[in-house]
């Protein structure tokens, strides 16, 4: 009887031993899925992360500041990817009320000079859209590829994370080859955490750029990439 007792209390000690056991694998096991769900990029997967995340990206408001250390222009942005953006900037100094607008569609490319009061369009189904003329093309529009062609041919360094316009985002350094479109050696990034799309920017030659505000695929009305020339205003065609 009393080695039955014994017995039964070394097999109840065993099948206590396993389940503790089996427990912690099922811990261990979940933690290393949850680790491996939530771990955030390294470097090296960080373009084809990026990428992956911007080609889900459909459209971006917000406002910006942009410009050169002592030359910075606050702007609104609205961008619904791939082929359709509208930057309104105020400019400041004047006795009116003067807004720069720049927008483009799939067919045109618009900018509206407020002082002189001109309207220059561009076709937008050439490549490029006008020979030898920057009117047509944006920074705007082209800056999370620009990023992403930074990022896939510049030595990327991921410094860690912070909040950018409400938002959480990595802190990157890339060094940049000779050419690149920001005319810099090396840029520092603030990228969405979920988006991957630029928050701030800054190069060593003193580009800046930051969100103040932003928000990601939210309906915009269409009319919104239809450019209505001001009344009066001079119409000019970039070919014509």
């Amino acid at each position: 009887m009393v080695r039955n007792r014994c017995f039964a209390r070394h097999c109840g000690a065993r099948q206590l031993t396993g389940i503790v056991v089996g427990l912690l694998l099922l811990v261990g096991v979940a933690l290393g899925i949850v680790f491996f769900m939530t771990r955030g990029p390294d470097a090296s997967s960080l373009p084809d992360d990026a990428a992956a995340a911007l080609a889900k990206l459909k459209t971006v408001q917000g406002r910006l500041v942009l410009g050169k250390e002592y030359q910075m222009m606050e702007y609104e942005l609205w961008v619904e990817r791939p082929r359709h953006l509208r930057v309104e900037a105020e400019l400041q100094g004047l006795d009116r009320k003067a807004v720069f607008i720049l927008m483009f569609n799939e067919n045109e490319a618009w900018t509206y000079d407020p002082v002189l009061h001109i309207a220059t369009v561009a076709d937008r189904t050439k490549t490029p859209p006008t020979e030898g003329s920057l009117v047509g093309t944006s920074l705007l529009e082209t800056m999370p590829d620009d990023v992403l062609a930074a990022l896939r041919g510049g030595d990327v360094q991921i410094i860690g994370e912070e909040s950018v316009a409400g938002r959480d985002a990595l802190r990157v350094q890339v060094m940049l080859p000779a050419q690149n479109p920001f005319d810099s050696g090396q840029l520092t990034l603030w990228l969405d955490k979920t988006t991957y799309y630029p928050l701030a920017i800054e190069g060593d030659t003193g580009f800046r750029m930051r969100f103040d505000f932003i928000k990601f695929n939210q309906a915009i009305d269409p009319l919104t990439f239809v450019f209505f020339p001001p009344p009066g205003a001079t119409v000019r065609r970039i070919g014509e």
